[in-house]
Order: structure tokens, then C-alpha cells, then sequence
């Protein structure tokens, strides 16, 4: 899937690393602002603020337009587990996350040199928002002025989306952050005699919808016989991805109930409208309309892709109305003969003739969110009008001890469009997917943070086809084409001592009453000196089967300890010098008897 899209999401080309004196200050700094939208960008600048930066362009976000999946996409990192942080996955049937992980960090924010990737910060986002969001951007200018040794800085402020979310004023934040960055000039060009390179992301709009209502989503279903629940074992249950308030989010159920429940919410109050997955090249959008005689009819269109000359080509038909709005625009685009005789065209130039449009490249958005977003893909995504939201999880549960504000996660602009600015280009408008290539691919992002010790059970092309691992590892081609890995991440202060071990002992036991934590499975020892590791000494990886995790029951939990030992050969044999526990995690397994992480 990553190949035939590989126009999607850009180049996957290894990312090239440049060197920088250790001393030197940076010549580039990348601020990822969350959710700063476009028109409130155009507001500041007619108030005279920007006035050093060129015309920003449009940013135009995934679908859904939701941080994890933009950032994600902007940075060219490979996509999370779901859209949102509580997630459905369709390996373990299960909605994998609690209560905290809305708040914990994921990769993006890891691959930041400085983002604010607390559980505390997340949340005092939300609660004291203004403050929060103006002392990121006071934090973000020392940071700069303080980094050595990287050509790039990135800096990722959660702030302006926290401080929208929660009614706070976005147009004295802008004002603050013009403030801060032109004193961050002046004393950059005061220590180095040169203009520091600034760049301004956004991910996403805010549809300003202070007074939406929420929309009963679960009790419009389960009218018609549907139960929401976190596995789904039968043609009637439903599961979503939504962990906080939000306007777009996916819906999972069984595979013969998909045309139905897409159907369902077409008709819900509130909701502008649905996409389902017919197959990996054909997509159906609906959308309920009033007709001229009051009465609600159903307009539906056909979103399909293919693949021409090593590029991805998208087209759109309408089969009963016109649900994308997409008519006059496709008049204009044949008239200019850039759609082929079958209606197709690239991203590009859908990004050229829709940016601005009611939803902004429509077509390739819908074909990414169904296949590319996340690696758990839901088969419905639906669209809210702006003057309604849904909200569930512990995000919901904060946003609502203070007055609600603005949202995003739908298809229209108003939620989707973001901004991409700098003080050295004028950029055009372009996708989540491939703005990156306007600054060079973003190829010297740092590599993820590893603060714990960590066991994550993935697939073979988290490490060969993302851009920024592949490049990271050694021995990645000893490891087969396809299947589950083991990846074994250490922090610094364990890889000294990793450095001399020789062999790893793993220990699987099933949670039951079983003694020492449960009842023994599986004890593997696997070389330690020999395996897959990434360049940086900090990842090492290991087939699931060589290191024990395989043929499990599923939906079990198991207890896996990880042993580093260092040994000696005798005469009667291997004797371990010294042992040091470095992991115990609880896994569960998923329906193939594998503990994925995902």
C-alpha cells in the first residue's frame, strides 16, 4: 500500500542527514503550531503582524483533520495506530488506549527537538490554556537561541489548539508569537550576522462553532439496532475512534453492516456527511440534502484512484447529486484540460483547483483517510456540520470543566485548512501529505526519544518503509519480508552495560495465579550481539517467533520479562557472569496469537 501511494505521501527517499559544527546555532527553525487556522493567520496579517514573513499558503489537513494524523503526514513519519490515541484495532477486535493515553506523547512529538511531551502539559493545556500556550512560545525562542549542533530546530506548541478548544482569544496569541519572534531575530542576527530561517506549520483549522451541539450519535444508532461496544463479534456492533470533541472521526463495524451504518448516518442530524470503503481504489461519499420541497434526499458520489505512469491519479462522480459540491469546479478543470478523458487528475492539481473549496482536495484526503491515515483504517469516516460536534473519552471529559470552544476533524475547510509560512519562500498551497517537499523533506527531524525501557511487537514495514527508520538500521534485511518483529528500545543509561551482554532471556507468562507472577509459558534466549539494531545503538529487533512471543491464546494477557546476561564459556558449557532485568511489560495477545502493539 505505501508504493502504489507513494505520491500521497511524498518521497521515501532516505532522508539526508546534514552535519553542523557542534557550536553553531541552527539555520532553521520549524514551529509546529497546533491548530492555528488560515483566516485567523490572514486576521493578524492585516493587522500588520507577520509583516516579516511572506504569504503564507494554505495547509490543507488530512481527513480526518485531527493532530495525530496531520502531524504524522506533514513530517512524513509513519502512521500511528489509529486516529486518535483510544483507538480500534483490527488485529486484537479490541479498542485498545485508556484513560491517560490522550495525553501521553506519540512519535511526532518524540522526533521533536523541544515539545512540551508531558501528561501534565497536555493537560494544563486544557486548563490553563492561555498562559500555557503564550509560556510555550516564551520557552520555544530560548530553546532556539540555546540549541547547537542541528542544522534544523523543530519546536511542536500543543498550546493554540488547547487555547481554542477552550474559547480563549487566538488573535493575541498570534500577536504574542509575531512579538516573541521578531526579538528572536534581532538577537539571532545580533549573535550570528545572519536571518534565521522560520517556518510556521499548522495542521489544522478551527470552525470557531462555539454554540455546536452534541450529537447523539450512539443513540442514533442503537434506534436502529446498533450497540456500541470495544469488540465487535456481531453484525450490529459498532466501535469508534474518538477519544476528545471533535467534528470527523471513524466508525468500525461488521463487514456486511458497512453500506448500512454508512447509510444511518447519512441521516443523523447534524452530520454533513459519510465515506465508506467499497474496496482499496473505491470510495462512496453520502450526504443527506433538503430537497426543494423540504423534504431530505440522498446525494451520493464515487471517489476512486489509480495508479498511471508511477502516479497516483484520483477522480470523483457524482452518482445523484452532488455530495463534495465538486461540479463547477470539474467544469473548469476539463475546460482547462487538466483531467484526463476518465475524470482524473493528480493530487497536485486537485490541490491547485480545490484548496480554497468547500472541502479543500476532497478527493485525495478521502482516499488517504480510508487507506494511509492510520494503520488501523476504519471502513466509515464521517464529516459533522460545524454547528455540532461529537466528544467522548477523557479529553471530552476536561473540555467540558470549562465553556467549550471551536473544533476540527471534519472535511470542510473550515476545519482542515492550517498554514505553512516563512520568512524565506512563499509557499504554495499544499496537502498534509506532501508539504514537506517544499522545505526539503524535513529529512534532519532528530530521531525518537527513548526515555524507558520499551517492548513493542510490529510489523517488518514499520522499519523497511518508514522514511526515517529505514535509514536507521543495520541488518533490517536479515529479518523476512513480511510478519511480525520484536523491537527491544533502551535508554543511555542501559546501553553501556547492553554494550558487553551477549545473550537476552525472555520470559512469557500468562496472568493467572499461576506463581512468580504467573504461570511460565515460554523461556527464549535469543543472541544479543547479532541481531538487527538501528545506527543509533538505542533499537534492536528480532522476528516475533525468535523471541518467544508467537502462538499465543488469544485476548490472553502474558507478563514478558526481558533479561540482559552476560556470559562466559567453560569447560561444562555457557555461565551467566551477571543478569540484569531490563523490562517487564504486559501484553495481550491479539487474534493470531501475537501481542502487536497495535
Amino acid at each position: 500500500m505505501a508504493a502504489v501511494l507513494v505520491s500521497i505521501a511524498a518521497s521515501a527517499c532516505t532522508p539526508l542527514r546534514r552535519t553542523v559544527p557542534p557550536d553553531e546555532l541552527p539555520q532553521r527553525a520549524v514551529l509546529a503550531l497546533d491548530g492555528v487556522d488560515y483566516r485567523d493567520v490572514q486576521d493578524a496579517r492585516a493587522r500588520g503582524k507577520f509583516a516579516s514573513f511572506n504569504e503564507p499558503g494554505r495547509l490543507i489537513s488530512t481527513f480526518p483533520s485531527i493532530s495525530d494524523v496531520a502531524w504524522h503526514a506533514i513530517f512524513g513519519v509513519y502512521p500511528p495506530a489509529g486516529y486518535q490515541r483510544v483507538f480500534y484495532s483490527t488485529r486484537h477486535n479490541a479498542v485498545l488506549g485508556d484513560a491517560l493515553s490522550a495525553i501521553s506523547p506519540i512519535e511526532y512529538e518524540e522526533r521533536m527537538d523541544y515539545a512540551f511531551d508531558t501528561k501534565f502539559h497536555h493537560l494544563g493545556a486544557y486548563l490553563i490554556s492561555s498562559p500555557v500556550a503564550r509560556r510555550e512560545v516564551d520557552t520555544d525562542i530560548e530553546n532556539i537561541l540555546s540549541s547547537r549542533g542541528r542544522r534544523t530546530v523543530y519546536l511542536y506548541n500543543v498550546g493554540p489548539d488547547a487555547l481554542q478548544h477552550t474559547r480563549g482569544e487566538i488573535g493575541p496569541y498570534l500577536d504574542h508569537l509575531d512579538a516573541k519572534l521578531t526579538e528572536l531575530q534581532s538577537r539571532y542576527r545580533a549573535r550570528t550576522g545572519r536571518t534565521l530561517e522560520i517556518v510556521l506549520l499548522s495542521d489544522h483549522g478551527h470552525n470557531r462553532g462555539l454554540d455546536a451541539q452534541f450529537v447523539p450519535i450512539i443513540e442514533a444508532l442503537a434506534a436502529h439496532g446498533f450497540t456500541a461496544a470495544r469488540a465487535i463479534t456481531a453484525s450490529n456492533h459498532i466501535a469508534f475512534s474518538v477519544d476528545g470533541v471533535t467534528t470527523g472521526f471513524g466508525v468500525f463495524c461488521h463487514a456486511d453492516s458497512v453500506q448500512r451504518v454508512a447509510g444511518l448516518l447519512a441521516d443523523v442530524p447534524g452530520v454533513d456527511l459519510v465515506t465508506r470503503q467499497q474496496s482499496d481504489s473505491l470510495f462512496f461519499v453520502e450526504r443527506a440534502i433538503k430537497g426543494p420541497d423540504g423534504t431530505m434526499r440522498r446525494a451520493e458520489g464515487r471517489v476512486s484512484w489509480r495508479v498511471r505512469r508511477d502516479s497516483a491519479q484520483f477522480g470523483y462522480q457524482s452518482i445523484t447529486g452532488d455530495p463534495l459540491a465538486l461540479a463547477e469546479v470539474q467544469a473548469r478543470m476539463r475546460a482547462d484540460g487538466v483531467l484526463d478523458a476518465d475524470g482524473f487528475a493528480t493530487a497536485d492539481v486537485w490541490t491547485r483547483y480545490t484548496a480554497a473549496a468547500r472541502y479543500p482536495v476532497a478527493v485525495v484526503r478521502i482516499v488517504h483517510g480510508h487507506l494511509r491515515a492510520a494503520r488501523n483504517a476504519a471502513p466509515i469516516l464521517v464529516s459533522l456540520d460545524d454547528k455540532y460536534r461529537v466528544g467522548l473519552g477523557m479529553v471530552s471529559v476536561a473540555n467540558r470543566m470549562r465553556p467549550l470552544g471551536g473544533t476540527h476533524g471534519a472535511l470542510s475547510a473550515t476545519n482542515a485548512t492550517g498554514i505553512v509560512m516563512s520568512n524565506t519562500i512563499t509557499p504554495h498551497d499544499d496537502l498534509a501529505m506532501s508539504v514537506r517537499t517544499q522545505f526539503g523533506g524535513f529529512d534532519d527531524l532528530r530521531d525518537a526519544k527513548v526515555v524507558n525501557p520499551q517492548l513493542d511487537i510490529i510489523s517488518i514495514d514499520m522499519l523497511r518503509d518508514d522514511r526515517l527508520q529505514a535509514s536507521q538500521w543495520r541488518g533490517v534485511v536479515t529479518l523476512p519480508d513480511t510478519g511480525a518483529v520484536a523491537v527491544l528500545s533502551l535508554p543511555p543509561r542501559y546501553r553501556q552495560w547492553a554494550a558487553k551482554a551477549s545473550q537476552l532471556r525472555i520470559e512469557v507468562r500468562r496472568r493467572d495465579q499461576g506463581r512468580d507472577g504467573g504461570t511460565l509459558v515460554r523461556s527464549t534466549v535469543v543472541p544479543f550481539d547479532s541481531t538487527a539494531r538501528n545506527s543509533e545503538g538505542s533499537r534492536w529487533a528480532w522476528t516475533a517467533q525468535a523471541f518467544g512471543v508467537t502462538g499465543l491464546t488469544a485476548g490472553e494477557q502474558y507478563t514478558v520479562r526481558v533479561q540482559l546476561e552476560r556470559t562466559r564459556r567453560t569447560g561444562d558449557g555457557v555461565v551467566i557472569e551477571r543478569a540484569q532485568t531490563v523490562l517487564t511489560a504486559v501484553l495481550t495477545a491479539a487474534r493470531d496469537g501475537i501481542p502487536w502493539a497495535y
